[in-house]
């Protein structure tokens, strides 16, 4: 550390520098100290390092920056002789994970990389010391920048600041090259025209024609790292546009049900003001409202999705088009069944209705005003005396009816729960009292209603 207490200048990059845009200065001058401690040790072994990557590029946007990633000269197994408690998360490719009071600060050796034949990996890499060559082989120009922490100067070789003002993303060098080496490249094209309040920047003329001719590259990445880049794309704020985009160059095509350039309607829904509370999952499965279940189930197999991500999406799915009657009691069970969801239900079927999407469970007559309708009388609702939990169990039901335990019982206490909610009944008693109104012993208990919906 200099006497001031910043590192000392580390080794220096063979590339020229420039000075720092006003607000990266001001980040720099804000940087965690863990982060001065490794550079200025980095530093005393004589060795380079440089911030790069997206901490890089939304300093320069005026983004909050959440991960900070050096590039460094000194090869992997010094970097962990240097720090002993570091991780190895990819040190075939020169990745080092080094602590940093509570976080990880990944640290990744200068290295440059051939032969792609895979279209994913590169099939040889080599250590290096040149800045130059290891911002060559990255993806897009806004993504090629570094900072020098020592010097407090970056190095900007392919003119990413230019194109961060002009709002345009450029490929580093051949576009086709780039496309090439790796087709997950293809999404995170997509996703980095999302510029959030800045709105959606242009792809320049080469990377559009790479993009729109190689789209059948993705087909040779994993389902997992697809669906990585979609759900980003999808949380996007500017979504709509993006998706456009993708549907018209041919991309959604290669890992959604369907063919998506004439799916207007669909894509125009994600604009609306509604959308913009959602979250990546609940936009897919609006995107989706017109498949088929199984077509569905399928497409988010085929993306390898967890377990919970499919589920909310086939609910979602599944309850499209069904509505609430508008009285008090259904009202009821509908909030009590959906919970925190009940008012997105409500938006997204006024969404359905107002782009004119079918869902393909089908859906009632009802028009967007009248959805408008339930969802005022659903802000109105009162909450419920004692909740949504059922006031009485088994065991009190078996000691008044004299059932065993069995499929019987177990459909006479959701009968009993879902009158409860839609009588708002406030205690034991008045469920007792219920009870004793009910015909249970002469119908079939497979007729008996339950709490759900839809119903």
């Amino acid at each position: 550390m200099t006497s001031e207490g910043w590192p000392k200048p580390a080794l220096q990059a063979d590339i020229p520098a420039i000075e720092c845009p006003s607000n990266v200065l001001d980040w720099l001058e804000n940087l965690p100290s863990p982060v001065l401690d490794i550079a200025s040790k980095i530093a005393d072994y004589g060795g380079g390092i440089w911030i790069v990557g997206g901490a890089v590029r939304d300093a320069c946007l005026g983004l909050k920056v959440h991960d900070i990633d050096f590039a460094v000269s000194l090869e992997p197994q010094h970097m962990m002789e240097i720090f002993p408690d570091s991780i190895p998360t990819g040190i075939e490719y020169g990745t080092v994970s080094l602590r940093g009071g509570n976080q990880f600060y990944e640290a990744t050796t200068l290295r440059t990389e051939s032969d792609y034949e895979d279209g994913r990996r590169p099939e040889q890499v080599h250590w290096g010391v040149s800045l130059s060559e290891d911002l060559e082989r990255r993806d897009f120009t806004i993504n090629a920048m570094a900072i020098d922490i020592g010097r407090k100067v970056m190095h900007d070789p392919h003119h990413g600041l230019q194109d961060i003002e002009r709002g345009m993303l450029r490929a580093v060098g051949q576009a086709y090259r780039r496309i090439a080496e790796d087709g997950l490249r293809i999404l995170r094209a997509y996703r980095f025209l999302d510029r959030g309040s800045a709105g959606v920047w242009q792809f320049d003329f080469e990377l559009s024609e790479a993009l729109r001719q190689n789209a059948h590259m993705l087909k040779a990445v994993t389902h997992e790292r697809i669906w990585m880049e979609w759900l980003k794309i999808l949380n996007g704020r500017n979504v709509a546009p993006v998706v456009e985009k993708m549907a018209h160059d041919g991309v959604l095509d290669c890992f959604m049900p369907g063919e998506w350039r004439s799916q207007h309607l669909r894509i125009a829904a994600l604009s609306h003001p509604y959308v913009h509370d959602f979250d990546g999952l609940t936009r897919l499965a609006l995107l989706l409202a017109e498949c088929f279940s199984i077509e569905v189930e399928e497409s988010l197999q085929a993306l390898k999705m967890s377990k919970k991500e499919r589920t909310y999406i086939l609910d979602l799915h599944g309850r499209f088009g069904s509505l609430p009657k508008a009285s008090l009691a259904s009202m009821r069970v509908f909030r009590a069944v959906l919970e925190q969801h009940a008012e997105q239900h409500l938006k997204l079927e006024i969404v359905l209705r107002n782009h004119t999407i079918r869902p393909s469970m089908g859906s009632g007559k009802e028009s967007a005003d009248d959805v408008y309708a339930l969802l005022e009388s659903l802000d109105e609702l009162a909450p419920l005396k004692n909740g949504n939990q059922s006031l009485v169990d088994g065991h009190w039901i078996m000691q008044r009816t004299g059932l065993a335990k069995g499929r019987a019982l177990g459909r006479l206490k959701a009968w009993l729960h879902r009158l409860q909610i839609e009588r708002d009944l406030a205690d034991a008693n008045e469920v007792e009292s219920v009870l004793c109104s009910l015909h249970w012993t002469e119908e079939n208990h497979l007729d008996w209603p339950k709490l759900q919906f839809p119903d």
